[in-house]
């Protein structure tokens, strides 16, 4: 009775086998737990997700990892250049995904969206590198170190 109403409290079965923990949780062996950093239990099957406006806010896009510190971080640096940020938070989107997929690997829908993002932002790179010159050092070495050459980067006409 005792074991029983112990295995009840901490959301398992009486066989201790099912665990129902909520989104701010993850399971281990017959209990929930908190998420925290920078141990997290892995999540549950298909938990709840942030529409992507919201996920882009609240710096994460599952409810349950929803940790305060990154959205004071996002608050007190943000971004300025309205490409550069769509191109952040894509590599947000794919970084937070991929994580999601070491552990869910079976998850098609996320799959999808994973590469996707992934297709997205390749274009996006494309448009911007096109627009505002290379984002990675790399790419402008390639050949030869050209930014010894006027105009400097940041100069007017840099990096085209």
């Amino acid at each position: 009775m005792y074991i029983e109403k112990t295995l009840r409290t901490r959301g398992c079965d009486a066989a201790g086998a099912a665990c129902t923990c909520d989104d701010r949780e993850g399971s281990l062996p017959c209990r929930c737990a908190p998420l925290a950093f920078p141990y997290i239990p892995v999540q549950n099957k298909d938990p709840q997700r942030y529409e992507q406006q919201m996920a882009l806010q609240r710096g994460t896009l599952f409810p349950g990892l929803d940790l305060p510190f990154h959205k004071e971080m996002k608050s007190r640096f943000p971004a300025c250049n309205s490409a550069l940020s769509e191109l952040m938070a894509l590599d947000f989107a794919i970084d937070e995904l991929g994580l999601y997929l070491v552990t869910h690997a079976d998850d098609q829908e996320v799959l999808e969206l994973y590469w996707n993002y992934i297709r997205l932002a390749k274009e996006g790179r494309r448009k911007y590198e096109e627009m505002y010159g290379p984002l990675q050092q790399t790419t402008i070495t390639e050949g030869g170190y050209k930014w010894l050459d006027d105009p400097w980067p940041w100069e007017p006409g840099g990096n085209r």
